[in-house]
């Protein structure tokens, strides 16, 4: 009895092993074919999102592009402006100084206009006067500084001009003397910042 007992029970330790191992097998298989659906649906979702990334950089580069080749156009039509302003500047300049010197320019036999005139002088006014315009009309294209230093740079030539009498302009200032400069100096102070925005190097 006891060994009918005994072979019982082998036979029951026998079956429960196969059926511990069948199960085993079984969650191992599960956990595989799991991870493997896991990994499936992680490597959709980063496809996925790869493909969401690249189209939000492509975006960005259109976006970048347009930018860029709108700020290319702005600071071309300012610069091209700045130019204009800086003749017509050196002009008045020569005419201011030549008015003011003009006892000493007759003394050594040159002819000097008697008169006075603001007409390039206004000339340089009104140039500034468009590329404030341009710079206030494109002012989603640029920050606040880099319109403000371009402003700065022709202001106070242009309050010096409107404030002139053209009957009497007064003698001409010392620190105008180097017409040349003075004249190139509104156009060359903002050089490096034009070519700042537009990722030239200085």
């Amino acid at each position: 009895m006891i060994k009918d007992i005994l072979t019982q029970l082998g036979s029951t330790a026998v079956v429960i092993a196969i059926a511990g191992y069948i199960f085993k097998t079984w969650v191992a298989h599960k956990l595989e074919s799991l991870a493997s659906q896991n990994k499936h649906d992680l490597d959709l979702k980063l496809e996925m999102a790869k493909t969401e990334f690249a189209k939000e950089i492509a975006k960005l580069n259109v976006h970048e592009s347009y930018l860029h080749k709108r700020r290319v156009e702005v600071i071309e039509a300012i610069y091209a402006k700045m130019l204009d302003a800086e003749f017509s500047l050196q002009n008045f300049l020569v005419a201011w100084w030549a008015h003011s010197n003009r006892e000493e320019i007759a003394e050594k036999g040159f002819t000097v206009n008697g008169e006075f005139s603001m007409k390039r002088g206004i000339e340089f006014c009104e140039a500034f006067t468009e590329i404030n315009a341009m710079l206030h009309k494109n002012a989603l294209y640029f920050d606040e500084n880099f319109i403000e230093e371009i402003r700065s740079a022709y202001k106070p030539l242009f309050d010096v001009i409107l404030n002139l009498n053209e009957e009497n302009p007064g003698m001409f200032p010392d620190e105008f003397k180097d017409v040349v400069t003075v004249g190139q100096s509104p156009r060359r102070s903002v050089i490096a910042l034009f070519r700042n925005a537009l990722g030239v190097g200085a």
